[in-house]
């Protein structure tokens, strides 16, 4: 039940605070946290470094709300995404700083449990994944600045 929480949790903020007709220009930024959230977790799952518990709708190992979830934290991250490249880092390490804390709830809550893990690799492995999505969305998605038709 906690990650149909969290998932709803992030939606709501996302419904909140991003206009719906901005949310469109985001869809690939979810389809690329989808995929580094499945197959990466995927594979630690699989991997015997850590599982999920208390899950619900279960998919390959992980929560399907987990998976749900991963979608709005991308578009969170790129939609704040500073535009220099040294406040970039810093919000993206500040960002997986915090997602780790409310991990370690999970942890502690005994939600996730950590075999052959450890916070930190969590917070290393959470920092590299959100610099690929935003790599990824740079790709994706052109920031146009200074053009000439509005």
């Amino acid at each position: 039940m906690i990650w149909i929480i969290i998932a709803a949790a992030i939606w709501i903020f996302i419904l909140f605070f991003i206009q719906p007709r901005g949310l469109k220009k985001y869809w690939t930024v979810a389809f690329w946290s989808i995929l580094l959230a499945y197959f990466l977790n995927e594979t630690f799952v699989a991997s015997g470094f850590y599982v999920f518990q208390d899950i619900y709708y279960l998919f390959r190992g992980l929560p399907l709300a987990y998976i749900i979830a991963s979608a709005g934290k991308g578009i969170i991250i790129i939609r704040y995404l500073p535009e220099e490249k040294w406040w970039q880092l810093i919000y993206l390490i500040l960002f997986a700083a915090v997602i780790t804390g409310i991990e370690h709830l999970l942890v502690e809550g005994g939600y996730l449990l950590y075999f052959q893990w450890t916070i930190y690799q969590s917070l290393g492995f959470r920092l590299i994944a959100f610099i690929t999505l935003a790599w990824l969305s740079k790709l994706t998605i052109q920031q146009k600045k200074n053009y000439l038709y509005r």
